[in-house]
């Protein structure tokens, strides 16, 4: 598939784009997600390691099995020649849907220097969404020291860095998924290691607090 650029920002590398899924992939993606068994999306507490549910993140998450989806690994080879980056710096693809009043406070992508996260393969230096279908309205992309709102369509995506020379984290990078007001939000999304990814073992997941606030 051929992806066309819509526009450009230096200050994050973000990039609007359209192109790297079909409109046809992208209803195969939401059936996924609704057939899967979504969990609220949770927000990772970035000194313990610990995840917790919040109000400031209102959404629910899979994380479908890559071995069960084809399409799947196929996005993953899409995204490796679009970010230029090797897919064993990909965490895992994981497919969000929002609500009515569904959002995303706002936030970084990338851990602070001290977070024990930066040993599963560094930091998150690059972040890709995909947004899976038209929303009615609300659900922007917002990226408030870039003046900017991207609007979620079908097909279209977004990718940006999240650190700095020395991956660190980057100011500019703070952004939010505004509340959905009207109708519903499916968006895939990919965060990009500094290094090849490792994943949690599983007793380190089963140690994991999670809690409302």
């Amino acid at each position: 598939m051929e992806v066309k650029i819509l526009s450009v920002n230096d200050t994050i590398g973000l990039v609007h784009f359209k192109g790297l899924l079909s409109l046809d992939e992208c209803a195969e993606l939401i059936a996924i997600g609704s057939m899967s068994d979504a969990k609220p999306s949770m927000v990772v507490n970035g000194a313990s390691e610990a995840a917790y549910e919040t109000s400031g993140r209102c959404s629910t998450v899979v994380a479908p099995s890559a071995d069960a989806h084809p399409i799947i690994p196929e996005i993953r080879r899409r995204i490796e020649l679009f970010s230029g980056v090797a897919q064993e710096h990909q965490e895992p693809l994981q497919i969000l849907h929002y609500t009515h009043g569904g959002r995303y406070d706002i936030h970084y992508d990338s851990f602070s220097d001290e977070s024990p996260q930066l040993k599963n393969g560094g930091n998150r230096v690059l972040t890709v969404l995909l947004y899976l279908n038209d929303v009615e309205y609300g659900g922007w992309t917002q990226f408030p020291h870039l003046m900017a709102n991207i609007v979620p369509n079908a097909g279209f995506g977004i990718l940006f860095r999240n650190t700095d020379a020395q991956n660190r984290q980057l100011g500019e990078s703070l952004h939010a998924g505004l509340p959905v007001t009207d109708g519903e939000k499916w968006i895939a999304s990919i965060w990009i290691r500094e290094n090849p990814y490792i994943m949690p073992s599983a007793d380190r997941a089963d140690q994991v607090v999670r809690r409302k606030l």
